[in-house]
């Protein structure tokens, strides 16, 4: 008789662990990812490495391209601080 309340939490906290979805003990995603980093490698490529890939596949940019794309980003940024262009 001692051991009834014993066997009813350990009974009821078993069937609580084996009615928790397996999903509630894994690690979040949010614990594993971080930014552009997943599973510890940034997946994120630098400017270097597409112009790397780019000179490689042989479709690197003109020059007109550049500039239009450099102009392009400056006025955004303008406009985020709210100069004036």
């Amino acid at each position: 008789m001692r051991h009834r309340p014993f066997r009813f939490v350990s009974t009821s906290l078993m069937a609580a662990l084996l009615a928790a979805p397996i999903g509630a003990f894994a690690a979040s995603p949010a614990s594993t990812r971080n930014a552009n980093v997943w599973g510890w490698r940034d997946h994120q490529p630098t400017e270097t490495e597409i112009q790397q890939k780019e000179s490689a596949a042989g479709v690197t940019p003109t020059r007109s391209q550049n500039e239009s794309a450099s102009a392009t980003v400056d006025q955004l940024y303008k406009q985020l601080l709210g100069t004036p262009n």
